[in-house]
Formats: C-alpha cells, sequence, structure tokens
C-alpha cells in the first residue's frame, strides 16, 4: 500500500540533501578552491559540473523513469550523493585535482539531478489535483534545507555574525563541513527501503511513449523551457556566488543573508497555491522576474549588511517562486509528457546553471583584470595577476594574493578589484529577468485570447472507462 505522507517526507528530505550540497559548497568554495590554487572561473567550473551533472543525469533518468520506477532512480540519487561527497573530501592535491573535483561534482549534480527526476513526477502523481500548490511545498524543503545547511556550516566552520548574535565556530575545515552532506543523504536512504511507490500519473493514464515525445516538441513547451533556462540563471546562479560576493562587496556573509532569502522562500511557497489561483502561475511569475531583476541589480550596490539584508528581501520575494512554479505549470500544461517533461525542464534549469556559474567566475576574473590594468604600475600588475601560457592576464592570482600584507597598498588594490569583478557578475545577471518579463507577457496574452490559464487533468483508464460507460449509458436514455 502507498503511505503517501511517507513518501512525501522521504522526498521533502531528498530534497534537502540536494539544497546541502548547494549550500555547503557555496560557503566553502573559496577555501577548497583556495587549497587546490584554483582561479576564480575555475571554481566556478567545478561548482558547474554539480549542475551540468543534474542536466544530463535528469534527461538521462527521465527517460528511464517509468521503466525504473521511482524508487530506484530515487535509491540512485542517494548513491550519487554519497559517492560525490566523498570523492570531494578525499580529493588528491596534484596535477589532477581539478579533473578529479570536476568529475565529484558531477557524480554530486547525478545525485541531485536523479532527486529531482524521482520526486517531481512522484508529487504530480500523488496530488494530481493540485500540482502547483504541491510542488511549491515540496520545494519549500530546497530553501528550508538551505536555512538547516546553512547555520550547520557556518557553526562547523566559521561562525554566525547576524550584528546583533554572534556564535563562534568550530572551524573544523571545509572537508567537515562537506560532510554534512552525508547526514540527510543517510536519512532518506533509510526511509526508501520501506517505501511502495505509485506508478507515475502518465503510465497510469494510459498514455504512449510516443505522445509523451509529442508532447516534449508542442513549441509552447519549448518556449516554456526557454524561460526556464533564464529563471534557474537568475535564481541559482547569483546565489551560488553569494557568499565570495557579499563578504566582498558589504562586509557580510553571503551565508547568512541565503538563509535569510531561504527562510522567507520557505513560508512564501507554502502561499503558493493561493497566489497563482488570483495572479494564474504565469502572472505570479511576471511579478516574480520584476522583483528578481530589481533585487539582483541592487544587490550589486550593497556595500554593508543593511544595504545587503534590504536588497536580498526584493530578491527573496523575487525568485521564491521561480523554480517550483515553472515545474508545476509543466505538469498541468503538459501531463502527457510526464516524468520526461519535468526531467527534461529541470534539466534545462540545470544546464543553465551550469553555463552560467562560470561565466560568473570569468566576468569576476576578467573586470578583476580590466581594474589592475588601470594602474600604470607594471610591477603591481605582476604581483597581483595570474597569466596563462600566453602571457595573457586571466585573474588575480589567490596565492600571491594570499601572501599580501593585509594593510598594504596592492592588498587593497586587490580587494578593490576582486569587490568590482563581483558587482559586474550580479549586473550583467539582472539584465535577464527583462527577457523572461517580455515572454511571460506574450504567454498570458496567448492564454487570455483562449479564454485564460487551464490545467490539463489526465484520467486513469478506469476514470475513462467509467465517464465513456456514462456517456453510452446517457445516450441510451
Amino acid at each position: 500500500m502507498v503511505n503517501r505522507r511517507w513518501l512525501f517526507v522521504c522526498s521533502c528530505i531528498a530534497l534537502v540533501t540536494s539544497a546541502f550540497t548547494f549550500i555547503v559548497r557555496g560557503d566553502i568554495l573559496q577555501d577548497m578552491g583556495n587549497a587546490f590554487l584554483l582561479t576564480q572561473e575555475q571554481k566556478g567550473g567545478i561548482e558547474g559540473a554539480v549542475f551540468m551533472g543534474m542536466a544530463l543525469s535528469m534527461v538521462a533518468g527521465g527517460l528511464v523513469c517509468d521503466m525504473l520506477g521511482m524508487k530506484l532512480i530515487m535509491i540512485i540519487a542517494f548513491a550519487c550523493h554519497l559517492g560525490g561527497a566523498l570523492a570531494t573530501i578525499f580529493a588528491p592535491h596534484s596535477e589532477l585535482s581539478y579533473p578529479w573535483l570536476y568529475a565529484a561534482s558531477l557524480l554530486m549534480g547525478c545525485g541531485n539531478g536523479m532527486t529531482e527526476v524521482g520526486v517531481n513526477p512522484l508529487i504530480a502523481t500523488l496530488y494530481a489535483d493540485r500540482k502547483t500548490h504541491y510542488l511549491n511545498i515540496l520545494h519549500a524543503w530546497w530553501p528550508g534545507g538551505l536555512v538547516i545547511g546553512g547555520i550547520t556550516v557556518r557553526l562547523v566552520g566559521k561562525g554566525l555574525d547576524l550584528g546583533f548574535l554572534k556564535v563562534a565556530g568550530l572551524d573544523m575545515g571545509w572537508q567537515w563541513s562537506l560532510g554534512l552532506i552525508v547526514l540527510p543523504a543517510f536519512v532518506y536512504g533509510l526511509m526508501l527501503i520501506p517505501a511502495k511507490f505509485p506508478s507515475t500519473e502518465r503510465v497510469a493514464s494510459g498514455v504512449s511513449t510516443g505522445d509523451m515525445f509529442k508532447e516534449c516538441l508542442r513549441p509552447l513547451f519549448l518556449i516554456w523551457g526557454f524561460c526556464m533556462l533564464l529563471t534557474a540563471a537568475t535564481e541559482l546562479g547569483p546565489q551560488k556566488w553569494q557568499e565570495s560576493v557579499m563578504s566582498s562587496v558589504a562586509g557580510i556573509s553571503g551565508t547568512q543573508i541565503l538563509v535569510y532569502t531561504s527562510g522567507m522562500m520557505f513560508i512564501l511557497r507554502h502561499f503558493a497555491g493561493p497566489i497563482a489561483h488570483a495572479l494564474s502561475p504565469t502572472g505570479m511569475l511576471t511579478g516574480s522576474a520584476i522583483l528578481a531583476g530589481v533585487g539582483l541589480y541592487l544587490l550589486s550596490f550593497a556595500n554593508n549588511a543593511a544595504t545587503a539584508f534590504g536588497y536580498a528581501t526584493i530578491f527573496g520575494l523575487g525568485i521564491a517562486f521561480f523554480w517550483p512554479t515553472m515545474l508545476g505549470v509543466t505538469a498541468e500544461r503538459f501531463p502527457r509528457g510526464g516524468a520526461l517533461a519535468l526531467a527534461l525542464m529541470g534539466s534545462m534549469g540545470n544546464l543553465s546553471i551550469s553555463q552560467v556559474l562560470p561565466q560568473m567566475g570569468h566576468i569576476v576574473d576578467t573586470n578583476a583584470v580590466t581594474f589592475v590594468e588601470k594602474i600604470e604600475s607594471k610591477d603591481t600588475q605582476q604581483k597581483l595577476l595570474k597569466y596563462d601560457d600566453a602571457k595573457h592576464p586571466i585573474g588575480l592570482d589567490p596565492v600571491a594574493v594570499e601572501k599580501l600584507p593585509k594593510d598594504s597598498a596592492e592588498a587593497k588594490v586587490a580587494a578593490a578589484a576582486q569587490e568590482h569583478g563581483y558587482r559586474m557578475a550580479f549586473r550583467t545577471v539582472a539584465m535577464l529577468p527583462i527577457v523572461l518579463v517580455c515572454v511571460f507577457v506574450g504567454i498570458i496574452l496567448y492564454d487570455r485570447s483562449r479564454g485564460g490559464y487551464k490545467p490539463e487533468v489526465l484520467l486513469s483508464r478506469e476514470e475513462e472507462n467509467e465517464l465513456m460507460a456514462g456517456g453510452v449509458q446517457g445516450a441510451v436514455e
């Protein structure tokens, strides 16, 4: 017998594990990267690999989910989460460091991707009459996990500093912090053992594989996928860089700001259903895009804790409904696509993030170089910049900068250059919501021409037979 509550809780904890991979890795990114002498672009590269792994695994998982079943998909997710975390912790310090870390990040991303492949169609199946609402509640545990993981990783590491409250951390090192990911993974892994899973909604409704592929080739689905690229980049790209950016530009832990905005998102996602009903999901997403763009642009000008938290509030309000509502609309408007449609949508989002993270790192490096090159002293440039084999500057040299006396002129120049690069990265990404607003408004106008937003409901074989029998009986009478 299917225990709906047990499966929902298990899905939430699995999503908490994915959230741990996001916030823990973000918090330790600079320390881990410096330990392996990585540039900012390389740091962005290994973080982007997580999302590349998610994108690839979601496509593969979406294709075989109906055949393997959602339980086996979740078991694979557990194995990848565990393997990716351990491989990163025990990465070698050698010429193989970067490819090893990249591969470990891919594996961890596969864990996140398989989690999405399993839990999204599961919740859409268990709550077929209220998909957007329950997918938002499920994905409330993404920011919920960010809050739990963010507080925990700060206590294990550098401590919490909220201004009014300061708690010393254990300063146990980035490897111990990364080990936190294993804890929620074991919880949902154990919950999977006795769990019984239903068939997916598409299989239960008798929709053929051919019809599933046709659904995923509809023009509106492809447009929606394009929107997923931009919503994911707007939401998760800046969040992943937030610890580095906010500590540089505002002198406050970006992880603490991420915990704050995640707490907002956790609460707001529980009210997504009534808001979507009042505005329509697309209308809600339009307002979200406006707030996200404005908030992110303002965040690039933050210079203290007050402005950072204030602007982050606007940004948090904007991104609160992005990911789960995009999935909710996918489940409601393209139900014949089943697990594949949801997996493809999530895959497009993760593919976008995998590309935007190193690009943001590249923007940081490029603008930092430009800032330093404005200084006339070639000697200072040689001290601060890292060069490729062709003697072209590719960013600040983390080893050289680390060795500089903190009060030296060169150290101040390096800090200012890094800060400038971070601000420009946020401002660049803040332009993406402008495109989103235009597309969402176009979809709203299209829906209105057809009578408004209308979810499509799939009937099971038994319900279809009953409906047909009732129609025949009515005709006879």
